[in-house]
């Protein structure tokens, strides 16, 4: 207790690097969950049945907690407890940041109540193909602050000094924050697997920011290694997040009793003109569960497959990331928003007899099976280029020679320079694959990222047989914290790095300057929201950016703190447990 009492003590002056004992949150857009968008509210539209109210911390039919495992995807929950969904300026102490973290932890764990295990899993550094969305989201975030700052501004409202304001982005791995938040949370799980009775009888798993990999994945690699010493379906698991991503990763486990908890809709996002619901407050009754079990169920009935309803899961697990997800854009036409997933769904169950089999087994993907879908697919892009033609008023896209027009737009592809768009194919299939390996069977591949802002149209997803497809290396390794901040952060959080490195950032003179572009254009692509909208900025060329660190004297330029918040360890601290 004395550990964690001290560095609670420390909190105001330490976390983030931020001085005074109060501090205010810089404008800034609403959170917005990662993951496939609008996943999460299709899916229930669709079958409502796979939603379960909860009740005294448990389904209402059920009399005491059957949970095995308990699974926290940390972040979700540091965003909320740090600068939540209130649009006002706040005012939050850094003491007062933790505490409520812990706070919240806690009143999830006793909700679900699970029998073995609770793990808790943050964010650690991601592989280069997740850096690049993480990279686009920040300076989208940050240019919107400064608009709306200026807008504030010009108000005569007052708003923070940018030193003074809360930054965010310090919820990155390699941040001060994120050392402290993860020695406090190692000390205050210690205290609480000690001294309160709840805890004592469950093994604690945390993994934190200085563990290498994506909060959600993490669990998904401690989940697959307990398969392979039990018997799957003769464990119950629950998985806390708000990533829309943790339903498909549910569905890959293949267990038939998987459930995901999360806040209603309606208590996160407030009525216009009211404050959201302090998450503190929450109730049990401001939970709501979903489960990936009967979800496996009603897939079955509706495609009618009683033989292999594992394929089956497989294949709806592949043909949702044609609609987007974290790591690759959206074929142009497919947008859930516009009913793609239903015409997808109808478009495979119609396609069934003729495929002569499952798209995908786990990672591996029939590509003439695919091709098949995408055929059927695009005979439905024209009407959708002739729409957004009209609505952009463009008049190539409501021509035939429309898809000359989105690639000379999106690419800066000549007509009828056929290799560059087969290409740009060969690119995305690869990265189907990439994706598919992640979510079953973990990252393989750090370094692997889709080196374009868009997809290829779907009349372009042919002849895959003939695909000469380089598969990435499995023996690239995850990057430093500093260097994955390097690489995600816009120069307006420079403060969040060492000085050396935040020059590199800021100087004129730096090899790296241009990464780093003061304005930027933002491509709405036809979306409805501005968060939906492609953000104009270069990728990080990797082998300059390793060159150039390497040019920092290290051991002289950082400080002993700065060089351990560099440095990553291999495994999560654990607990022990009844």
């Amino acid at each position: 207790m004395g550990r964690l009492l001290l560095l609670l003590s420390l909190a105001p002056r330490t976390v983030g690097g931020f001085q005074p004992m109060r501090v205010r949150e810089a404008p800034r857009a609403a959170v917005v969950a990662r993951g496939i968008p609008k996943m999460f509210r299709w899916l229930t539209d669709q079958y409502p049945a796979i939603m379960e109210r909860m009740a005294d911390g448990l389904p209402a039919q059920q009399k005491k907690s059957d949970v095995d495992d308990l699974y926290l995807d940390m972040n979700g929950i540091i965003h909320m407890c740090t600068h939540g969904n209130d649009p006002e300026i706040a005012e939050t102490s850094a003491r007062d940041q933790l505490v409520r973290i812990f706070a919240f932890t806690d009143k999830v764990c006793k909700i679900v109540a699970p029998k073995r295990t609770i793990v808790l899993a943050v964010d650690g550094v991601a592989p280069r193909a997740k850096m690049n969305q993480q990279r686009s989201r920040r300076f989208r975030s940050a240019k919107e602050r400064e608009e709306l700052r200026a807008e504030l501004v010009a108000a005569g409202r007052d708003v923070p000094a940018d030193a003074d304001a809360f930054d965010s982005n310090c919820i990155t791995p390699g941040t001060a924050f994120m050392a402290q938040l993860g020695e406090a949370f190692e000390a205050w799980l210690a205290h609480k697997g000690a001294n309160d009775p709840f805890y004592e009888s469950v093994e604690i798993v945390f993994s934190g920011p200085d563990v290498a990999g994506e909060g959600e994945h993490k669990v998904m690699d401690f989940i697959r290694a307990r398969q392979k010493t039990e018997t799957r379906g003769s464990a119950k698991h629950c998985f806390y997040g708000l990533d829309a991503d943790l339903i498909m990763l549910g569905l890959v486990t293949h267990e038939p009793k998987f459930l995901l908890l999360r806040e209603k809709m309606s208590v996160r996002h407030a009525r216009r003109g009211r404050k959201p619901k302090d998450p503190l407050e929450y109730t049990r009754y401001d939970f709501e569960l979903l489960e990936v079990g009967l979800l496996r169920d009603m897939l079955r009935l509706q495609f009618d497959e009683d033989r292999d309803v594992e394929r089956l899961v497989d294949d709806f697990v592949c043909l949702c990331m044609l609609v987007g997800n974290d790591f690759l854009p959206n074929v142009p036409h497919l947008e859930i928003a516009d009913g793609s997933l239903d015409l997808m769904m109808s478009t495979y169950k119609e396609l069934r007899p003729a495929l002569g089999g499952f798209v995908s087994r786990k990672e591996a993907i029939h590509l003439p099976r695919l091709e098949l879908v995408f055929r059927s697919l695009a005979a439905f892009e024209p009407q959708y280029f002739a729409r957004r033609g009209l609505q952009e008023q463009n008049e190539a896209y409501q021509s035939r020679d429309y898809a000359d027009a989105y690639y000379a737009a999106k690419f800066g592809i000549a007509p009828g320079d056929a290799g560059a768009r087969r290409r740009v194919v060969r690119d995305y299939v690869l990265g189907l694959h990439w994706c598919l390996r992640y979510y079953h069977g973990g990252c393989r591949s750090w370094d692997w990222f889709y080196p374009h802002l868009y997809a290829p149209l779907a009349s372009d997803v042919v002849d895959l047989a003939d695909l000469a497809l380089e598969f990435p290396s499995s023996s690239s390794r995850p990057v430093p914290p500093l260097v994955q901040l390097m690489s995600v952060l816009p120069a307006q959080s420079s403060r969040l790095l060492p000085e050396p490195y935040a020059a590199l950032m800021t100087s004129p003179a730096s090899p790296l300057r241009e990464f780093y572009p003061a304005d930027f254009e933002v491509d709405p692509n036809g979306k409805a929201q501005p968060w939906e909208a492609v953000v104009l900025i270069p990728f990080i060329d990797e082998a300059l950016m390793a060159q150039t660190l390497a040019a920092v004297d290290h051991a002289r330029a950082l400080t002993p703190a700065e060089r351990r918040r560099n440095r990553a360890r291999a495994s999560p601290w654990t607990s022990g447990g009844g």
